[in-house]
């Protein structure tokens, strides 16, 4: 009998992504199904993907107790393109803000593992590790790591609110502290960072939770992932979720921390990356609309000055 392959298209809302297709294979002599995610990602200037490096570092997450990983099959360089391929686990997504805790021990777990396979990598991955660091410029020059490109749209916001009215002058003093603290944590421990703490990339299934979609990773520092985390939770939720979430989150990160890292160094590092994340996306002229459009610019204002008392 003939193998059997039915196959459809999944959603994909990255730019540089094709496509994201599932497909189910029957096996023709048990008849028992095999579930298989293909992702193919677009090549610049022939470059391997982020992803598809990621997927090449053998061993580094093998082992891990707080995440699971649906197992990666195989992956496939073109001249245009990266295919991964992993397998396709079902779950129920979890409530972001009731999963605090299990990150957290998580997060821990993949800083702490990540960290020394970096340590133990041979010199011949230095150029590849180097090229996937969080301080490159094809990285920090994103839109989102730039959040003061984004306060003319609060200027206008200020014209038609007084409430707002020089909101937009006291948020430029996060610029220099922004360059303080990305000083800091570029000298700081390394890791890799998954940095897309959100819904669609997280699962519950038979209890266990799995963390997919290694789109974003790079090679970061201990404390980015909490950041990301508690960035995208901030931008979606009411404040008093947030700060519970938040409380519950760092409370379970500090107990789970590896002994030899620096808890003011992770505690920094996450600082930095939530800052960056939460300016950006509450700044952001769809933001903006967004809030207005649902009557919320209420909630939007004291997620400003939240901020602000973070100077």
């Amino acid at each position: 009998m003939p193998l059997t392959i039915t196959s459809r298209d999944l959603a994909s809302n990255a730019s540089f992504v094709n496509y994201v297709r599932y497909h189910r294979l029957i096996d023709p002599i048990t008849g028992n199904p095999y579930d298989v995610v293909e992702k193919s990602i677009r090549k610049l200037a022939f470059i391997s993907s982020q992803e598809a490096r990621f997927h090449r570092q053998d061993g580094m997450l093998k082992g891990s107790i707080y995440f699971r990983y649906p197992p990666c099959l195989g992956v496939i360089e073109t001249p245009w393109e990266s295919l991964i391929f992993t397998r396709y686990v079902r779950g129920k997504p979890p409530r972001m803000e009731a999963v605090g805790f299990h990150l957290a021990r998580g997060i821990a777990e993949l800083e702490n593992r990540s960290h020394d396979h970096l340590q133990a990598s041979p010199r011949s991955k230095a150029a590849l590790l180097w090229s996937m660091d969080f301080f490159r410029p094809w990285f920090l020059l994103r839109p989102r790591f730039n959040f003061a490109r984004c306060l003319p749209a609060l200027r206008q916001l200020a014209l038609e609110d007084p409430r707002f009215a020089g909101l937009a002058e006291r948020l430029t003093a996060f610029k220099p502290l922004l360059r303080t603290l990305a000083g800091q944590a570029q000298r700081s421990t390394k890791c890799i960072s998954h940095m897309d703490y959100l819904r669609k990339n997280l699962f519950i299934r038979k209890r266990r939770l799995y963390l997919i979609d290694w789109s974003e990773v790079k090679v970061g520092r201990i404390g980015f992932d909490g950041g990301a985390y508690l960035g995208s939770l901030f931008r979606r939720k009411e404040m008093a979720a947030f700060l519970a979430a938040e409380a519950q989150f760092n409370k379970a990160y500090s107990d789970a921390l590896a002994a030899h890292f620096e808890r003011e160094e992770a505690t920094r590092n996450q600082r930095y990356i939530f800052l960056l994340t939460a300016l950006y996306h509450c700044l952001r002229p769809e933001t903006i609309q967004e809030y207005k459009d649902q009557d919320r610019l209420t909630l939007l204002l004291e997620k400003y000055h939240y901020l602000l008392k973070l100077l």
